[in-house]
């Protein structure tokens, strides 16, 4: 059986500027993709990278799948529904899939004419049920963690329990084999692989699916596991695709030995909490001493009642504290901030000072944004006043904004400023004094997306002035 996975590309002008710069490989993609390889002819598509609609339609033709099959975010939502339609308008006898974030929290946004399964939460091995059940001739409806779409009415299975991680077969890079080299994130560098090795969070930040997706529970693998995936990977430099990698102290330390012991050789990213970070500070050692370079850490706001809003457990001085830890391990800190859609001038000028004096190595910006699936989307449904998930890409407001639309756009990009002071330049200057000087033209090429990154977003909010009022 002939089975197409498209890694699909929002066709938005932010969207289209952001696939330039943080490209990572579809790891969800290659997961499916190694659950069915042994028994069936896979092909992955990557519309980032490999073409438009256009060229999509001409290798649906071409290789004429008998199964179609993708997933995104929320703002990807839209694309997704357009790549099974292309689908079926080559021939409605192709089944279509579609899975991700989204088709988790809202699988009813996919009872769509032109797709017939919806994979809600884990796939891998529903994925594989599927692809069975279609040789077999048999029912969809048997499989659990599937909504199957019949006659305008989504009949949704029970919930599929969360697969132990040590089940699932290791993602098939082959799939992307001749991508590989375009892969990466410009802040880290071309010649980035995904891993996951723990999935779950202790946390339960309000505007955070992921915690909510395994029941509160925080899955792992085993040494292991982990250590023989990571040996397969030709790339130098491996991100950790976790909510937070370190919770399980005796495993990190474990693991960060093995890296060792094994001369694994490889530099690391990963997600860490702050409170992760002030309380095992001997882990975040044991990590630098393997490899581990960089980090992104959700500071979020510069006042704990801010933080309190959110359901957060960590608070400022956590947050002043992991700072230093992570500086004396030599360990760099990409820090995620959210404005609110109800911050004044003085709220957003605060929140950028407090950026200024942690020396946050590379500041992120985000607006709040209440993404389904949360229980912020539950709190604020009642607000929303944006309703074209095109736009859920954390860079719009869909919340009233409590300054003109316009102010607050223009206080969103004035944060970027930071940028521009010395600690953050030291950060760029780090990334490429480690470089070849293929890697620095590499990277220059990424670096220079981000001016079209942030053109794209001024357009935007020239352009947009927000839903139309009643």
């Amino acid at each position: 059986m002939r089975i197409l996975l498209v890694r699909v590309a929002a066709d938005t002008r932010y969207m289209s500027a952001m696939y330039k710069v943080v490209r990572m490989e579809p790891l969800s993609l290659e997961y499916l993709g190694a659950a069915v390889k042994d028994d069936h002819d896979v092909k992955l598509f990557d519309m980032r990278l490999e073409g438009g609609w256009d060229e999509l339609r001409q290798l649906i033709e071409t290789y004429d799948p008998q199964v179609v099959g993708t997933g995104g975010d929320t703002c990807e939502a839209s694309a997704c529904k357009r790549v099974l339609s292309t689908a079926k308008s080559v021939n409605r006898g192709i089944l279509t899939v579609v899975g991700g974030i989204h088709a988790t929290a809202m699988p009813r946004d996919f009872l769509h004419p032109d797709i017939d399964l919806v994979c809600v939460n884990e796939g891998v091995f529903a994925f594989r049920e599927i692809i069975e059940q279609l040789e077999a001739g048999g029912s969809f409806k048997s499989i659990r963690g599937i909504a199957a779409n019949e006659g305008g009415i989504q009949h949704l299975a029970p919930p599929r329990p969360m697969s132990d991680l040590n089940t699932l077969p290791f993602p098939d890079r082959s799939l992307t084999a001749d991508l590989r080299d375009k892969y990466g994130f410009s802040l880290w560098g071309k010649h980035l692989a995904l891993m996951r090795y723990t999935q779950g969070c202790v946390g339960r930040c309000d505007f955070c699916p992921s915690w909510a997706q395994t029941d509160g529970r925080y899955l792992r693998r085993t040494v292991e596991s982990v250590i023989a995936e990571m040996k397969a990977i030709k790339e130098p430099y491996i991100y950790f695709v976790c909510e937070e990698s370190l919770l399980d102290t005796k495993l990190s330390l474990a693991l960060a030995k093995a890296v060792e012991e094994e001369r694994i050789g490889k530099r690391f990213g990963m997600p860490l909490r702050a409170d992760t970070i002030v309380n095992k500070p001997h882990v975040i050692e044991a990590w630098a001493a393997a490899g581990l370079e960089d980090t992104i850490v959700g500071i979020e706001q510069a006042d704990d009642q801010l933080l309190l809003d959110r359901d957060k457990t960590t608070n400022v001085r956590d947050n002043i504290e992991a700072m230093k830890i992570l500086k004396a391990n030599h360990v760099n800190c990409t820090g995620s901030m959210f404005f609110r859609p109800d911050f004044t001038k003085e709220q957003f000028e605060r929140l950028v000072a407090h950026t200024v004096e942690m020396e946050v190595d590379c500041p992120q910006y985000f607006i709040l944004t209440p993404i389904p699936g949360t229980k912020l989307f539950d709190k604020a449904k009642a607000e929303l006043v944006e309703h074209n998930f095109d736009l859920w890409d954390f860079n719009h407001a869909v919340m009233p904004t409590t300054l003109p639309l316009v102010k607050f756009y223009e206080e969103y990009m004035t944060a970027y400023q930071t940028h521009l002071h010395p600690f953050v330049v030291q950060f760029y200057q780090r990334k490429l004094a480690k470089m070849t000087p293929q890697e620095i033209d590499e990277e220059m090429d990424g670096l220079l997306g981000f001016r079209e990154v942030f053109g794209a977003l001024h357009e935007d909010h020239e352009e947009y002035a927000g839903p139309a009022m009643p």
